[in-house]
């Protein structure tokens, strides 16, 4: 009874958080099977943590590089099988304000999620902690972003340190949810190495339409997680994308990022398809935030000076459900979805 108490009250606390920290991750997971959903609920939670110590104006740059380096230590450490204590996490919550919002009020309660993760299946523990591990050593590189002579907003110097800066956020998540696919699911070895070898583009992909969304919040943070190499290709640095209509250049900036992330969706789809037909769940869980995605690079092509400026463009709920809808009566065909993916990416293209 106590243990299927301390399980019931794991729940509500997994629960609780998700929807509240990510509306579109909250709805792709419920397509998971309970003994994969358990874990990839804790470690998306795991890897909020990192990305609000990265994002919370609480922390200056070299204290949010300290935490991050010191999480990242506890993680390496624990995939070796090593215990972490109390006090090695109970520094990275000082000075929160958990009112400050969800993602704030999770970093300030984190000691109840590392207890859940040590409650995860023995073969799980080393594959989360490992790659949660990558992704918060990786973010304490980027604590500070690169200037240019009359620029108060930091960026990524170009198109590599983009994708080295999106491998660690969102790549390590793709290897990561790789290889708890793979442990769980007992792919053989040809369709496992596939998935290795597509699993960082499937998470780039997904983090650069963020990115590109993004960007005019974003900008009130004073960072942009764009390449200044492609932004003075068309003749902009950061400070004249909040112009939008006023920048020439800015049309066709988007061109370029979007045909850049749409490279990655492509790799998204192959991904998915590698994935047996029967497993429509996590087929599910894997198209979803694919096609949602597809259909915001969809609008920001249609609203570029926007979607530079701001406000931000978003889908509405009627275009979330819609979507959803549509992949649904694919999920189990290659073909079809491969046919449907041609069919609404080409509006950008």
């Amino acid at each position: 009874m106590l243990m299927i108490a301390a399980e019931g009250k794991n729940d509500l606390f997994i629960r609780d958080f998700i929807p509240k920290v990510s509306r579109t991750f909250a709805l792709a997971i419920k397509f998971l099977p309970r003994a994969l959903r358990d874990s990839v609920f804790t470690s998306y939670l795991l890897c909020r943590v990192a990305d609000t110590l990265e994002d919370s104006p609480f922390l200056e740059a070299d204290e949010k590089a300290k935490r991050l380096i010191q999480l990242s230590t506890v993680l390496d450490r624990a995939s070796q099988g090593r215990r972490f204590s109390k006090s090695e996490i109970s520094h990275l919550r000082d000075s929160i304000d958990p009112r400050s919002g969800e993602d704030h009020r999770l970093l300030a309660q984190s000691s109840k999620l590392f207890d859940i993760l040590e409650t995860l299946p023995a073969t799980h523990k080393p594959i989360i902690y490992r790659w949660a591990g990558v992704m918060a050593g990786g973010m304490a590189e980027y604590t500070r972003l690169n200037y240019i002579d009359g620029e108060n907003i930091g960026a990524l110097k170009d198109v590599e340190d983009w994708d080295r800066y999106c491998y660690f956020v969102a790549g390590t998540v793709g290897h990561m949810l790789t290889e708890l696919f793979i442990e769980h699911y007992d792919f053989d070895i040809k369709r496992a190495a596939e998935l290795s070898r597509l699993g960082n583009s499937f998470g780039l992909g997904l983090q650069k339409v963020n990115v590109i969304k993004d960007v005019p919040e974003d900008r009130k943070r004073g960072v942009c997680y764009l390449p200044l190499d492609m932004m003075a290709r068309h003749g902009l640095k950061p400070s004249l994308l909040r112009d939008g209509l006023k920048s020439t250049g800015v049309k066709s900036l988007v061109e370029e990022l979007l045909n850049n992330a749409t490279a990655h969706l492509d790799d998204a789809i192959s991904y998915t398809a590698l994935i047996p037909h029967g497993y429509r769940g996590l087929r599910m869980f894997l198209l979803v935030p694919v096609f949602l995605a597809v259909e915001t690079l969809n609008l920001i092509m249609e609203k570029p000076a926007q979607s530079m400026a701001g406000p931000p463009v978003k889908l509405d709920q009627r275009d979330v459900s819609r979507v959803v809808r549509a992949v649904a009566l694919r999920a189990s065909a290659n073909k079809s979805i491969n046919e449907y993916y041609r069919k609404i990416s080409s509006r950008k293209r």
